[in-house]
């Protein structure tokens, strides 16, 4: 029964050591394991003077508060009167004011040893991929930073190039860029960085922002297979016009009814005079919901592709379409992890602190695949603070041991538990 009237309840202050942050303890020891903590404290350039607080003292403190919930730098400070980050030392938390401070001293080197670090924690999945999926992708972020540029979406903001690993679920690169950056530049830099990241094959999908004569030359000759959505220019709307109607077939999906064929396409000569070969070209045609006069009643979707025959139509649309996976990451990097609340107002820290947040994303990642049951691979980060990250606890000394007690009626203890020991792998070291 609903009560019908205000409950009346008193609030007091209570010396115990209690927390609302029972599970960071766990992403902390993570940290360790994986070899994270190392790393950033291998980091040269960011000191003058050696102070109180580490590299990593500084760089956990920002990613446990992302991936608590925090969005602000000063929001930081909720840890730092935390019972289980000071009774249990999982980080040495700075002052909130020290954190913009600390941002601004990243250059082009240190901020690229961060990016570095932060693929730390893919270590574990990306060591046993033999085939990895890069997807490439910019994202708009609105700012109204002083130094933050007109995008072609006419508002200020940064446009960050961003590389996702379907198979790891992980952040391989994160370019930030003022917001005047073209989404058709850094592609092919950003691929050759992360195909540095992997021992075994990689294989690029894109937008239409990658649909580049240099792109494709780079891949075919690498032997790299892509799928590239085709732009619809002069040369391909008339290779779409020479499919006999024959070839088109039908399918249903997702309660819509479309038609699709292949055909062959040669995009071009490179700027160096080199003709490229011709790459399938998968092409899908449904309704417009608009029937105006003096318009097509039908919207084309184009494909280019170098995957080998073994491959069907249907493998490779199946394959281009699950690109919005990668968006749907970048999404929750943005919201989840905080990327689309930007602290300052220079170029060279806001990058330092974008990498900080891909940091909190993959190792929240690593959490999800190396300690958590299989089904909760598919959780985002509130749905991780709500059941298991953010829990409430008392934390208390008892024989040397420092010991954080859950309630009784905790629904995921077992799952917290089997997390507490799981983080400990030595499966979990890089090493």
């Amino acid at each position: 029964m609903i009560r019908q009237k205000p409950a009346g309840f008193k609030v007091k202050k209570s010396d115990s050591a209690l927390t609302s942050f029972a599970g960071l303890p766990i992403i902390s020891d993570l940290a360790h394991s994986c070899g994270l903590i190392k790393q950033l404290n291998a980091i040269n350039g960011l000191w003058k003077r050696r102070g109180d607080y580490s590299t990593a003292d500084h760089v956990m403190s920002l990613a446990l508060t992302i991936i608590a919930g925090g969005e602000r730098l000063d929001d930081t400070r909720l840890l730092k009167n935390d019972a289980a980050v000071s009774e249990l030392h999982i980080a040495s938390v700075p002052a909130s004011n020290t954190a913009g401070v600390f941002l601004k001293r990243f250059s082009h080197r240190t901020t690229a040893a961060l990016a570095h670090a932060a693929l730390v924690p893919a270590a574990f999945a990306l060591r046993r991929l033999k085939t990895a999926t890069i997807d490439i992708d910019s994202s708009l972020i609105e700012s109204d930073k002083e130094n933050a540029a007109f995008t072609y979406k006419k508002f200020s903001g940064y446009n960050p190039m961003l590389a996702w690993c379907p198979e790891a679920e992980i952040f391989i690169a994160c370019l930030f860029r003022n917001g005047n950056a073209s989404p058709q530049s850094h592609i092919l830099e950003t691929f050759q960085y992360c195909r540095d990241k992997f021992n075994e094959g990689t294989r690029l999908r894109s937008d239409s922002a990658g649909y580049q004569l240099k792109i494709m030359d780079y891949c075919a000759a690498q032997g790299i297979d892509f799928t590239i959505t085709a732009d619809l220019d002069t040369s391909v709307r008339d290779a779409i016009a020479a499919i006999p109607k024959k070839d088109w077939r039908l399918m249903i999906k997702d309660g819509e009814t479309i038609l699709f064929t292949e055909t062959v396409h040669a995009p071009g000569v490179t700027n160096l005079r080199k003709k490229l070969p011709a790459f399938r070209l998968i092409v899908t045609r449904k309704l417009s919901c608009q029937l105006e006069l003096f318009r097509n009643i039908f919207v084309d979707h184009a494909i280019i592709s170098n995957f080998p025959e073994g491959y069907s139509t249907e493998d490779i649309l199946t394959h281009h379409n699950a690109r919005g996976n990668a968006e749907k990451a970048i999404e929750e990097l943005k919201n989840g992890f905080a990327l689309a609340k930007l602290p300052c107002g220079e170029l060279a820290a806001n990058a330092a602190y974008a990498q900080i947040c891909v940091l909190a994303y993959n190792l929240v990642s690593l959490f999800k695949r190396a300690a958590l049951p299989t089904d909760w691979a598919a959780y985002r980060i509130k749905n991780l603070r709500f059941r298991l990250l953010c829990a409430a606890a008392l934390v208390v000394k008892h024989a040397r041991n420092t010991i954080i007690k859950l309630h009784k009626n905790f629904t995921f203890f077992d799952v917290f538990e089997r997390a507490r020991w799981a983080v400990l792998s030595p499966e979990l070291s890089g090493d």
